[in-house]
């Protein structure tokens, strides 16, 4: 695939003081990278160098064969390429409509593709832009790049300080404009075990100098290296901590399944922690069709789509080692439980619609026993039953589950997928800052 961005030997910083130093790299006509380093290191100076908003000292950068090292910023923009800045700068005097058509131009991306993308923007499209959350404000920072039709986008920190019901459905937007290969795409990101599954490249900063030039399958498999240059903290995408995984010589999609949906089922439990909280603490009303969204998705998903996946990795494991016994015993002896368990949940919510403030303790009570058992059946597969498949199965073998995986299906893919639409539901209902629906 042709080079759609060329970095040659770049020195850049603010006025006389240089932050990059000696930067070369080369991004591919609807290619991803993944811009990774700890805070400090350079990676939003080096977006907004691409943008032309720096002081050159040295080097050139060329996109889609032109020299666009000395060319202001609206040209580079003209030229296509598309910046979502950190501070998820939206216009306030204007409507959320007005925020995108005033800079849009011609191509794939239209109105109606970003308000399909984003159905909260269309819901709100009349708000201003100072009228929205933090998770909107952040939508429509990103369907107002799209609506430039950009040849390349350039994302910094898009997650940053969301809920993560919102950061969950985010990640998943952009996995899909990745995947689809129209544009090519920049991404920074501070957990960098949430991007490096979804990007083709990586580049690691480290003091504005290149560290690590590679695929993101080399070094998400690399968790000492990874945690070297980022921090273990920073490798952490979810509640659910995860144990560092051994060297591979490729991403492998089984595992890539079982984490963005073990990432999912974190931010519904975060979701239905924080809500009974805020009830408990009469800061919320119950909001019963909100509850029961959750309580179906955890239903669902788990016992339908995710269990019989890492069932199929259980059997092969106890095939090959006695060392994790205990844990599979443990964890089939849950999933057995999963709907029991659910219906227990579901039951005391019933309970709590029927009979109003005095049914609450019992839900309250069964919610966070539910959201305690599911954190510690998750961790345990993070920490033990990931990393022994990771390190005894052959990458045959891999390419086999993923196969039968791909099969199965996941929460995500599909025009007409139940639990995809019931996560957006979910995420539409919750309110700020766990979702983008109406204020307490």
């Amino acid at each position: 695939m042709a080079e759609l961005l060329q970095v040659e030997n770049v020195w850049a910083g603010y006025g006389d003081a240089i932050v990059l130093e000696e930067l070369s790299f080369s991004v591919a006509a609807g290619g991803s990278l993944a811009l990774l380093g700890r805070n400090g290191m350079g990676k939003t100076t080096l977006l907004t160098t691409l943008m032309g908003a720096t002081r050159l000292h040295r080097g050139r950068i060329v996109f889609d064969g032109v020299d666009i090292t000395k060319m202001p910023s609206h040209r580079r923009a003209q030229l296509g390429l598309g910046w979502v800045p950190q501070q998820r700068d939206v216009f306030p005097s204007l409507t959320v409509e007005e925020n995108l058509t005033v800079v849009a131009r011609p191509g794939h991306w239209t109105l109606q593709r970003v308000y399909d993308m984003f159905p909260s923007l269309r819901e709100r499209r009349a708000n201003m832009g100072n009228q929205l959350s933090g998770g909107e404000r952040q939508m429509l920072a990103i369907g107002r790049a799209l609506m430039l039709n950009p040849r390349m986008l350039l994302l910094d920190e898009p997650l940053e300080g969301l809920a993560p019901l919102i950061a969950q459905e985010l990640l998943h937007i952009i996995h899909t404009m990745v995947s689809e290969g129209r544009m090519a795409v920049i991404l920074v990101e501070q957990h960098a075990r949430q991007i490096l599954p979804i990007t083709r490249e990586a580049l690691v900063l480290e003091r504005g100098r290149v560290v690590y030039s590679g695929t993101s399958a080399e070094l998400l498999a690399d968790g000492a290296r990874l945690d070297g240059w980022l921090g273990a903290g920073s490798t952490t995408g979810s509640s659910a901590a995860a144990a560092p995984a051994a060297p591979a010589p490729e991403r492998i999609a089984a595992i890539d399944a079982i984490r963005n949906e073990h990432r999912a089922i974190a931010a519904v439990l975060n979701a239905l922690t924080r809500i009974v909280d805020e009830l408990e603490a009469g800061r919320l009303q119950p909001k019963f069709t909100l509850l029961a969204s959750l309580i179906e998705y955890l239903a669902e998903v788990p016992d339908k789509v995710h269990h019989p996946k890492e069932n199929q990795i259980f059997a092969m494991l106890r095939e090959r080692t006695h060392e994790v016994d205990a844990q599979l015993d443990q964890l089939e002896a849950e999933h057995r439980e999963a709907v029991a368990q659910t219906s227990r949940l579901d039951r005391a919510l019933v309970s709590y619609v029927q009979g109003g403030a005095e049914g609450f303790a019992g839900f309250r009570d069964a919610a966070r026993a539910y959201v305690a058992d599911e954190w510690k059946h998750v961790n345990t597969e993070e920490r033990h039953i990931r990393p022994a498949a990771r390190r005894l199965f052959s990458a045959e073998e891999w390419q086999g589950i993923g196969e039968d995986f791909a099969r199965n299906g996941d929460p995500w893919t599909g025009q007409d997928n139940r639990y995809a639409q019931l996560f957006k539901r979910i995420t539409q209902l919750a309110p700020p800052p766990l979702g983008v629906g109406e204020a307490p």
